[in-house]
């Protein structure tokens, strides 16, 4: 299969103005496929923007695209998932930033610091659905997140700008169990990375909670021992958690630093 090339662009030259339609954006009726074509059309799709993706320093692993700047996992996830029938063709594309520093936190069934494509990119289409056109839609799906995904990313790739702007990803503290963003999560470990105290305890408060509530003894322990710590001022400690959790997780992923960031050397 020949992989589109962002409609004949090569690296360092310019995409598509918004004034310029795409040959996706141009057509007006979709041709549905039949449903036992959904899946390896799917996965044809992700392929050819896995192969866009990579490089700019993204790895495809399954669905999603990986990318590790800073101290932050750059996610692209895109979803085809339906329930117990199996596979839909309808697509969602959710991009997360991910501080891989806590165990089990990249494997989280919804994305740490999420938001859907069309919250960065309000140009976009607003719905993706396979048909015969998928070819073009994997080409539009490329150029949309070279263009506006990745220039979002250079703003929060770090949890010193994460502290620096938590505003952009809000979460409420009384309905954490119901946040499909995880914008809790990223707050929280960035503020403990940047050694800050108040919205970690917050955090950290509510999920003892929820923890004690529903008996999970596990993640109960787990949260009591590192608000302790936060409460002690103990960054020494915490950093060697921190650190040693990052180079388990990133030893699972098999996934290397991106040129250019403080975790090259």
């Amino acid at each position: 299969m020949k992989y589109f090339n962002l409609f004949g662009k090569t690296k360092g030259q310019s995409l598509n103005s918004e004034s310029e339609k795409s040959e996706f954006e141009k057509i007006k009726v979709f041709k549905s496929l039949p449903k036992e074509q959904w899946k390896p059309a799917y996965n044809e799709l992700n392929k050819i923007i896995g192969a866009n993706l990579k490089e700019y320093g993204f790895k495809k692993k399954g669905r999603k695209h990986y990318r590790l700047t800073n101290d932050l996992l750059e996610v692209i996830d895109i979803d085809n998932r339906g329930s117990w029938s199996g596979a839909k063709d309808d697509i969602e594309i959710r991009i997360g930033l991910v501080p891989y520093c806590w165990e089990g936190l990249t494997k989280e069934y919804y994305l740490v610091g999420s938001k859907k494509i069309e919250e960065i990119d309000k140009t976009i289409r607003k719905h993706f659905r396979i048909s015969q056109e998928y070819l073009l839609l994997a080409d539009y799906l490329s150029e949309r997140i070279i263009k506006n995904v990745l220039p979002y990313f250079d703003k929060y790739n770090s949890t010193k700008k994460i502290t620096s702007q938590p505003y952009i990803f809000p979460y409420q503290a009384s309905h954490l169990t119901f946040d499909t963003y995880n914008s809790h999560l990223l707050i929280l470990f960035s503020e403990i990375k940047q050694h800050k105290v108040n919205k970690s305890i917050e955090i950290l408060d509510k999920l003892i909670e929820i923890s004690t509530h529903f008996e999970n003894e596990l993640e109960l322990k787990k949260w009591t021992e590192i608000k302790n710590l936060i409460e002690n001022k103990d960054w020494k400690s915490i950093d060697k958690i921190l650190t040693e959790n990052e180079h388990k997780e990133l030893n699972k992923l098999k996934i290397k630093p991106v040129a250019n960031n403080v975790y090259s050397s």
